[in-house]
């Protein structure tokens, strides 16, 4: 039986949740033995989780780059690494400033060079890692469809709900289109913007339903959504995000409007499972028309859901995960 033992960020990380913990259960029937530990935050306790991987044959490293120490201790113990990422480390992320880093992209380089196995969450981060190793397998950020049901659109509504979902860091994206929502508002009265996070704007005439994330309530709080909305700022850090919240639109089948930006142009087909706008007027059409017509919401929606469950799901992406743990 293998011996596995997964380092990650934590319990309640998205990246977490969706890269690792999704995952465990399914392990065990393959002849898997996992071991689940947050990362360590000193240098005993370092040295205490150093003596416990002497029973194991594999370290899964979730996103974090190790200290060359670190890694070179491994290697000595002749135990084999997975390495994880689902986001562009190698660059600043847009709070940060963006751009390159000298410095992110040596430790990352470095991770990627000591691992045994790399899996990349898109096709850009793995052109990213490509020339420090070859061993690179691409897994999508893969949501687990049975925990979603599907939106049921025999439900008549009043208002019409234009929905993002996500984090405090990527709010910012969302507030550049307020023109946008702004301009649809006064086109249509029965149009509204719901916003999941822990962060909220207001918008001058749009309404907006603020509503605290909270992982209980994340199936419903999706169905309310009428359309949803994934905004991204063209640049290298963007490029490597893995679309989560856009594959957790479509998994409800709710149509989604997103930027043609990295991961996205992957998954949405113009006007066949989702649309593309790249521009405020662009927003302001693609959502006009999805509002104007229920019939076409639908359609989207539903094209959207046969995308996630193909490619995206993690039913589709569990013979991926344990074949790469065997493989080693």
């Amino acid at each position: 039986m293998e011996k596995v033992y997964f380092l990650i960020q934590g319990w309640d990380h998205p990246a977490s949740r969706y890269r690792v913990l999704q995952y465990i259960p399914y392990l065990k029937e393959s002849q898997i033995e996992a071991k689940v530990a947050l990362f360590p935050d000193s240098f005993i306790k370092w040295m205490k989780l150093f003596s416990e991987l002497k029973d194991y044959h594999i370290v899964f490293v979730q996103k974090k780059r190790l200290w060359h120490w670190q890694l070179w201790y491994l290697r000595r113990k002749h135990i084999s690494i997975i390495y994880d990422f689902d986001d562009a480390i190698m660059f600043k992320s847009p709070v940060d400033g963006g751009g390159r880093s000298f410095k992110r992209q040596r430790t990352f380089a470095r991770m990627v060079r000591y691992s045994d196995q790399v899996i990349a969450g898109n096709q850009y981060l793995k052109s990213q890692a490509l020339p420090y190793n070859k061993n690179i397998i691409t897994i999508p950020t893969a949501i687990d469809t049975s925990r979603y049901a599907i939106k049921d659109y025999r439900r008549s509504k009043e208002n019409v709900t234009i929905g993002w979902i996500g984090s405090k860091s990527s709010l910012p994206f969302l507030k550049e289109l307020t023109p946008a929502f702004d301009h649809l508002a006064n086109q249509y009265k029965s149009a509204e913007l719901k916003i999941i996070c822990n962060d909220f704007f207001n918008c001058n005439t749009m309404p907006v339903i603020k509503k605290m994330w909270a992982l209980e309530d994340e199936n419903s709080d999706l169905q309310d959504i009428d359309i949803g909305l994934a905004p991204l700022p063209d640049h290298e850090w963007t490029k490597g995000k893995c679309a989560t919240k856009l594959l957790q639109y479509l998994s409800v089948g709710i149509p989604a409007v997103c930027s043609p930006v990295g991961v996205h142009t992957e998954i949405i087909k113009e006007g066949g499972n989702g649309f593309f706008a790249a521009s405020t007027q662009e927003w302001i059409e693609k959502i006009g028309l999805l509002i104007k017509d229920k019939a076409l919401r639908e359609r989207i929606g539903l094209e959207g859901k046969k995308t996630v469950e193909s490619s995206y799901s993690l039913k589709a992406n569990i013979p991926k995960f344990i074949n790469i743990i065997n493989g080693l």
